[in-house]
C-alpha cells in the first residue's frame, strides 16, 4: 500500500470518527486495512500536514521539526518532518482533500494540536503573525521501532546534555 493509498483510504475514517483519540483512530484505519505502523504515522502526521497547508499564508510560524518522547517524558529524538512520508504526501494532497468537502477537510484537520492551538489563540485576539507554534511532540508507543539520534548526551559523545526546559544548574 503506497502512502496515498493509505491517505485516501483514511481520509473517511476520520471523518466517520470525528473526536475520536488516537488510540481509537489507530485502530479503525488498521479495520479499514492500512497497516498498524502506517496506521500510526497517518494519525500523527496527516491532520499536522494538512492543517499547515490550510493555515499556509496566514504568517503563523511552524517548526520544521518534531520531537518523540516515551510516556515517561524522556525525548528520544528529533526528526525533520518532510523526512516523514505521510507528512510530505499529506502537504501535497492537502487541496484534494479540501475537495472532498468541508466536514471531511475539518475531521482531518481537528485531529491536530497545533490547529487546536492557532484557532484558540486566533479566538482569543492573537494576530497569526505572532504566533510560532513548538515543534509537535509525538509518544513513542512500546513498539515504536524507529531510530534517532540519542537526545540525553551531547554530540561530541561527552557528558550528558542538560534538558531544554532545565535552565538552572
Amino acid at each position: 500500500m503506497t502512502v496515498r493509498e493509505a491517505i485516501l483510504r483514511a481520509v473517511p475514517v476520520f471523518a466517520a470518527n470525528v473526536g475520536s483519540g488516537p488510540d481509537s483512530l489507530r485502530e479503525e484505519l488498521n479495520k479499514a486495512g492500512i497497516p498498524i505502523a502506517l496506521a500510526a504515522e497517518v494519525v500523527e502526521f496527516l491532520p499536522i500536514a494538512v492543517a499547515r497547508a490550510m493555515l499556509n499564508g496566514m504568517g503563523v510560524r511552524f517548526a520544521d521539526h518534531y520531537v518523540r518522547r516515551t510516556a515517561q517524558g524522556r525525548v528520544i529524538g528529533e526528526k525533520r518532518l518532510d523526512d516523514e512520508p505521510v507528512y510530505c504526501e499529506g502537504l501535497a494532497m492537502a487541496d484534494e482533500i479540501g475537495r472532498m468537502g468541508e466536514a471531511t477537510l475539518m475531521a482531518v484537520v481537528n485531529a491536530s494540536p497545533e490547529y487546536a492551538a492557532v484557532s484558540k489563540a486566533l479566538g482569543s485576539g492573537s494576530r497569526p503573525e505572532e504566533l510560532t507554534c513548538s515543534p509537535p511532540t509525538m509518544l513513542a508507543n512500546n513498539d515504536d521501532r524507529r531510530t534517532f539520534g540519542d537526545t540525553s548526551v551531547d554530540a561530541s559523545g561527552g557528558a550528558p546534555r542538560k534538558p531544554w526546559w532545565k535552565f538552572w544548574g
